[in-house]
């Protein structure tokens, strides 16, 4: 995969495997509703490889999507949804295609990915990407959740967007091979019966991952 331009437009027909000819990158089309309306872990998979892009005031910011974590709702301990909605885990119970941003530690914000079916909640984080456009050339700028979260300028303000119609959204990439994506467990966990489970996927080699 390459990672290296910091240019994109519109998917023109001769593209091929995200690029044109001259090596810029194109936007591939919005992930429809039903790519996330399956299990959790397959939807924290195949997010690897696919554009997160924001159409902002400030204009387009776009990142590949290297890092992602899983949260299993009911099922996982290390969920906000496992003891049930409250008024800021709602998007998780609702709709799947939208986005769930919450703040923590005083002082970062971070995306999730709703998937599952509406009512039974489940997300994946968003943990680290690589830059494309409009968020800087750094390639470690982004290897983090609350990095990514505020170099696309997102807070609170931006929870229960949906990513099928509203300004930001997630675009088709190339998925990466296997042998390109390590699992390993999630970061900063207290212990619990899911602590272990290997629900943290991200691109091997990718200076946009948060730690190996």
């Amino acid at each position: 995969m390459d990672f290296g331009t910091r240019s994109i437009r519109e998917r023109p027909a001769s593209a091929r495997n995200g690029l044109t000819a001259t090596g810029e990158r194109v936007l591939g089309r919005r992930l429809p509703r039903s790519f996330y309306a399956r299990p959790t872990a397959r939807v924290a998979r195949e997010l690897l490889g696919k554009m997160l892009v924001y159409d902002g005031p400030q204009g387009r910011r776009a990142a590949l999507i290297v890092e992602v974590e899983a949260y299993l709702g009911a099922r996982d301990p290390a969920s906000h949804a496992y003891r049930g909605p409250t008024v800021r885990t709602a998007p998780m119970f609702g709709q799947p295609g939208r986005s769930y941003v919450y703040f923590v530690y005083g002082m970062y914000y971070c995306l999730n990915v709703v998937t599952e079916r509406s009512g039974v909640a489940g997300a994946v984080l968003l943990r680290g990407a690589e830059p494309i456009a409009g968020v800087g050339d750094d390639p470690r700028g982004l290897a983090g959740p609350g990095k990514l979260a505020r170099a696309f300028g997102l807070t609170t303000a931006h929870t229960d967007l949906d990513l099928t119609s509203s300004p930001l959204s997630i675009r088709d990439g190339p998925t990466p091979p296997a042998s390109r994506v390590a699992r390993a467990t999630r970061i900063g966990l207290a212990e619990h019966a899911t602590t272990l489970k290997p629900w943290r996927l991200y691109v091997r080699g990718s200076p946009g991952v948060s730690r190996p």
